[in-house]
């Protein structure tokens, strides 16, 4: 009898092989959010994935900043263990506590720590905007992506074979003047730790992505997805020259959709045309616990609302906003929606 470490390390990969086996048309094909959060019992989302024919990678991150109580070990049991009663539906990506960086033997004992998550059946790592923007060493400096620290962990998990998931940086309105003018105002007056202006010794949003930039030129052969569009979801233009910089850097759409929404269609039709392979879908989407069947409703609208505003034509509202539909061809489709995840993703195949 399979125990319950065989049992994480097979049911991914049996149920993401055998789904998507025949023919279909667009709309009929499984479809993978990559980047969700649930970490609990969640019976009736996990349902609603099924059901709507869709699959995803539930991402752990761990928020601890200075010296609040943090239990990772629990997080990630629990999302282990919502993976397993998904039978397949999920697939998850660990993550490690990076305050203790200073701590000399902070190194081993991370790659120690990763390593069992691998074993248990994590197909990839998330870094957080904590790295660049929050934790800070004795001395009060930022730790940045870049970290000589860092850099055995980032080797390792290439060693590994597992995907880097990096949400580093913040979009703009995180270093600009918290007003009515900010497009991010609804989020920073609610978080205003992720406020940057004005923050004493602060890095820039230029110098953590080009830390970032150094980690990827550092090792070519990790794969790297950066979330929320690599946080150049103001400048597809600057996106376009890191993904032609670093052929082993992706993006996935996670809670940036409303950017390609509002922003120039032909332009943004043309960039996902062009990096057809570089992009995965995701939502962001967490449940923090409550009602779980509105989360079901919030989960299901947002997929839905996304693949009408990537798959259909002419003009549609998006959030309030009128805008037009992308109306991508099925090929494309299939590749954001389901394949760049199993090409940027692969042990979900193993």
């Amino acid at each position: 009898m399979l125990n319950r470490r065989d049992l994480l390390r097979l049911l991914p990969a049996s149920a993401f092989l055998q789904a998507n086996s025949r023919g279909a048309t667009a709309s009929e094909f499984t479809r993978f959010d990559s980047h969700i959060h649930i970490h609990q019992e969640a019976p009736a989302l996990l349902s609603a994935l099924e059901t709507t024919g869709w699959q995803g990678l539930d991402i752990v991150v761990c928020p601890a900043v200075g010296n609040e109580p943090f239990d990772l070990d629990a997080k990630l049991a629990a999302t282990r263990d919502v993976v397993l009663q998904g039978q397949g539906t999920l697939a998850w990506a660990s993550t490690f506590d990076a305050r203790d960086f200073e701590n000399p033997e902070f190194v081993e004992r991370t790659i120690a720590h990763l390593q069992r998550t691998f074993d248990e059946g994590a197909i990839a790592v998330k870094i957080w905007k904590t790295i660049g923007m929050a934790i800070q060493s004795k001395s009060g400096a930022y730790l940045l992506p870049d970290d000589p620290r860092l850099l055995p962990i980032y080797e390792a998990i290439q060693n590994a074979d597992r995907t880097l998931l990096a949400h580093l940086a913040e979009p703009d309105g995180a270093w600009l003047p918290l007003d009515e003018n900010n497009p991010e105002y609804p989020y920073y007056s609610r978080n205003p730790q992720w406020h940057m202006l004005g923050k004493a010794g602060a890095p820039s949003k230029e110098e953590i992505l080009a830390a970032r930039d150094r980690v990827l030129a550092q090792f070519p052969d990790l794969r790297v997805i950066g979330c929320h569009l690599g946080s150049h979801e103001e400048n597809l233009d600057a996106l376009s020259k890191r993904l032609d910089a670093f052929p082993q850097f992706a993006v996935d759409t996670a809670a940036r959709v409303r950017y390609f929404a509002r922003g120039n269609h032909e332009q943004v039709k043309a960039f996902l045309e062009r990096y057809q392979d570089r992009v995965l879908y995701g939502t962001d989407f967490s449940f923090r616990g409550g009602d779980e069947n509105a989360a079901v409703r919030s989960m299901n609208a947002r997929h839905e609302l996304d693949w009408t505003f990537f798959a259909s034509e002419g003009p549609m509202d998006y959030e309030g906003q009128p805008t037009l539909g992308l109306g991508l061809p099925e090929p494309i489709l299939r590749k954001i929606f389901r394949e760049n995840a199993l090409r940027w993703l692969p042990t979900l195949n193993s």
